[in-house]
């Protein structure tokens, strides 16, 4: 008699249903074979001699659908169908769900009792679906049990999988438990099989963290870390009621530590399952942490990177410090971008659609509102950079020494040899040595004993750190990556274009200043996009010698980024481990010019459908007059055509209306930030301009596809869609003005139909 076992997804109970195999073909007299999925396919020959197949697995290589056709099959999976008594397969999944030694003893016996053996079946051991788990204290099945015997807090939650646990292959989370306690942290490290099975009664993650993580409905923990992987969940209230930080460490699954440290990046599922999913769910720092290796049994192994269990506990101490200080002790540092190079030192806090400057003083003033030691802060933006000017607090530009910099008090530290070199030698030997081949020896740079433009930032043998300080909030300019500042002469600009090179000295002693000296609790990068997360190193799944992560320390990070680039905030969030806060963009308009010109064109076709020729002729004349005074090119044969082409490129044109300041809403402007928040279909809903043309009677593909032609209002198509934005623009108005907390469709219909008529007055439609 023999028994064949195919197993899907290198599972980790292979070695032990192995073992128990081992044990009860002894005293059965029976043979076995266990398989992977991925393997089972070198075994057919093997596999077909067998009276009854387990199959957990969710597919199986064609071939063997005629084997399993005459066999006693138990598939776990409905992919796959069993052949089998419904009350034996039943029974079979619980042993297979429940697992462990006990379980899978039942599983093999009762398969052999299906094939005929008298043997004896014993019941479901039920082993607990979620707990508590402490290397040295054990398991507990409640929070009141744990914390009866562990004292050590604020505590950390730590999520896990019960497979992991069931087969011994909880390393990983055991070193991760000691590093958060070497932190001076306590620890509720939570198993649970993460996804609910109401048939068996398996509770879902969300039952597991209401029943570990909350003790009469407060939240027992200051953050979390998940080491499960997937959508953590969708519960949003959850979340919130949580209000606590998740970190997100990333477990590969197709890469061992070595492979990843030979690759650029880990490998693209685990980036599905361990980056792109739990970010849905708003979980933070994707670093990675936990590898696996096959071994000879096809089952996984789980390894731990052991640098980055450190890096991970530190990271959280500072997030649960930062909750537990007062604000009037908490340091802030903020980071405003000002792209190298652009030639102008007023190129201060820039930052896509957003009012840096105003947003940063509105920030401060909102800080010292909340009790946090703010100082001095200055009246509005433009007084912050008035004083950044006046103080010449930037990065070494081509305008200014670093003499004149330190003269008019624009440093706020200098950086010696000695602390400087402290850091650099902190830094993994490939970074360290890159840096220096890069750059040379610091101690050269700032003797100045290397070429000029390789000096930047450097006063009486020190690193200069420039910038504001407000009290306990510091503001500065990004330190640059690759310019030499007043000595440059052009040939150090190609560092900006080259991926691979490190950031100079000046770079490592700003960002080590502001972790290390001042002692940030928060480092905010304020507006889209900087440089911090375009440095050097891995793409996704970071490693110590990568620039991004050794530029944040384990400093919790805060990246301000508008709403409207979401491909690059995720780089952001991705490579410098930044918390994204989105703000909005300013409201568009669409350009209106050349408005002359687009109605005579109108009168044009009109005069033309009407057959009055020489009244065309003579709006023609003017067309072409006031087009070439207005210096548009177009073919004579086609001046029309080229024309109107021209024109409707412009009105398309979407220009920004001013800038956004973070947190502050234009009431004025609501209306227009809803327009062109909606102004273009999504996979979800139509755009607004689509509807309003459908709901008056246009073809929106029309009016789109053909811009110049005339419609049954007299007027051009994209004269239309025009008309259309700006209805749409004064609809919402009328509704917001209302103030009414729902919207009825009768009244949108109504508001309508009275701007419809009230544009067509205007525009002298009827």
């Amino acid at each position: 008699m023999r028994i064949a076992f195919i197993i899907g997804y290198n599972s980790i109970a292979i070695p032990t249903l192995r073992e128990v195999l081992e044990e009860e073909s002894v005293k059965h007299k029976f043979e076995f074979i266990v398989t992977t999925q991925a393997d089972c396919l070198k075994h057919l020959e093997e596999i077909k001699k067998a009276n009854a197949i387990f199959v957990y697995s969710r597919e199986i290589p064609a071939e063997f659908e005629k084997v399993l056709q005459d066999k006693l099959v138990f598939s776990v999976h409905s992919e796959i169908p069993s052949k089998c008594p419904a009350d034996a397969l039943l029974k079979v999944r619980e042993f297979w769900i429940n697992g462990g030694r006990e379980n899978f003893r039942g599983l093999i016996n009762l398969i052999l009792r299906c094939l005929g053996l008298s043997v004896e079946v014993p019941e479901v051991m039920r082993i607990p679906w979620h707990g508590i788990y402490h290397p040295t204290l054990g398991l507990f099945e409640s929070v009141e049990d744990y914390l009866g015997v562990y004292s050590s807090s604020p505590l950390v939650g730590v999520l896990f999988y019960r497979e992991h646990l069931l087969y011994k292959a909880v390393e990983y989370v055991e070193k991760l438990i000691k590093a958060i306690e070497a932190q001076g942290l306590g620890v509720i490290a939570v198993f649970a099989r993460k996804y609910q099975d109401e048939q068996i009664e398996i509770p879902s993650v969300e039952e597991s963290i209401k029943k570990f993580f909350f003790e009469k409905e407060k939240c027992l923990v200051e953050a979390i870390v998940n080491l499960t992987s997937f959508s953590l969940t969708k519960d949003i209230g959850l979340l919130k009621n949580l209000n606590v930080p998740i970190i997100n460490p990333i477990t590969s699954f197709y890469q061992s530590v070595e492979e990843w440290e030979n690759s650029n990046s880990i490998d693209y599922l685990s980036q599905v399952y361990n980056v792109i999913l739990p970010e849905l769910d708003g979980l933070i720092e994707p670093i990675v942490y936990v590898f696996s290796e096959l071994e000879e049994d096809g089952s996984r192994k789980y390894v731990a990177f052991d640098p980055h269990a450190e890096f991970i506990a530190k990271r959280v101490k500072k997030w649960v410090e930062i909750r537990k200080k007062r604000p009037e002790e908490r340091r802030i540092a903020i980071v405003l971008i000002n792209p190298p190079c652009h030639s102008v030192e007023a190129n201060i806090g820039v930052g896509l659609g957003l009012d840096v400057p105003e947003s940063v003083v509105r920030l401060l003033k909102k800080l010292k509102e909340n009790g946090y030691t703010v100082e001095n802060v200055p009246e509005n933006g433009k007084e912050l950079i008035k004083i950044f000017l006046e103080r010449k607090a930037i990065s070494e530009f081509r305008w200014t020494s670093v003499e004149e910099i330190v003269a008019k008090g624009g440093a706020i530290d200098f950086v010696d040899y000695e602390t400087y070199s402290a850091w650099l030698n902190e830094l993994p030997e490939e970074a360290k040595t890159k840096l220096l081949k890069d750059w040379g020896d610091p101690k050269d740079v700032l003797e100045k004993k290397v070429k000029k433009e390789f000096v930047g930032m450097v006063y009486e043998g020190k690193f200069v750190i420039p910038g504001l300080k407000f009290g306990n909030v510091v503001v500065l300019t990004q330190p640059k990556f690759g310019c030499a500042g007043s000595a440059c002469d052009g040939s150090v600009c190609r560092i900006l274009h080259e991926p691979t090179i490190a950031p100079p000295h000046q770079w490592l002693a700003v960002y080590r200043w502001l972790t290390r000296v001042f002692r940030a609790d928060l480092l905010i990068h304020f507006g889209t996009h900087g440089y911090l997360e375009f440095r050097p190193g891995k793409g996704v799944g970071l490693s110590p010698a990568c620039w991004p992560e050794i530029s944040v320390d384990d400093v919790p990070h805060v990246y301000v980024y508008a709403v409207s680039n979401p491909m690059e905030g995720m780089i952001a969030k991705r490579r410098s481990y930044a918390t994204i806060i989105d703000h909005l963009y300013p409201p568009m308009e669409l350009a209106e010019i050349f408005e002359d010109l687009e109605n005579l064109i109108a009168q044009y076709k009109n005069a033309e459908n009407l057959g009055e020729v020489s009244r065309a002729e003579k709006i023609y004349e003017e067309i072409i007059e006031k087009a070439e005074k207005a210096n548009i090119r177009f073919r004579k044969d086609r001046a029309l055509e080229d024309i109107h082409h021209y024109l409707s490129a412009v009105r398309e044109t979407q220009i920004e209306s001013g800038l956004h300041i973070f947190g502050n809403l234009r009431e004025e402007k609501l209306a227009d930030y809803i327009a062109t928040t909606m102004a273009f279909d999504t996979h979800e809903c139509a755009s607004i301009r689509r509807a309003l043309a459908e709901a008056l009677g246009f073809n929106y593909e029309e009016l789109k596809q053909n811009p110049s032609k005339l419609n049954s209002l007299g007027i051009t198509n994209s004269q239309t869609l025009s008309l259309l934005h700006r209805l749409a623009v004064n609809t919402i108005r009328r509704l917001l003005e209302m103030n009414v907390e729902e919207v009825e469709p009768d009244l949108v219909e109504k508001i309508l139909n009275e701007e419809v008529l009230k544009l067509a007055r205007i525009e002298k439609l009827f």
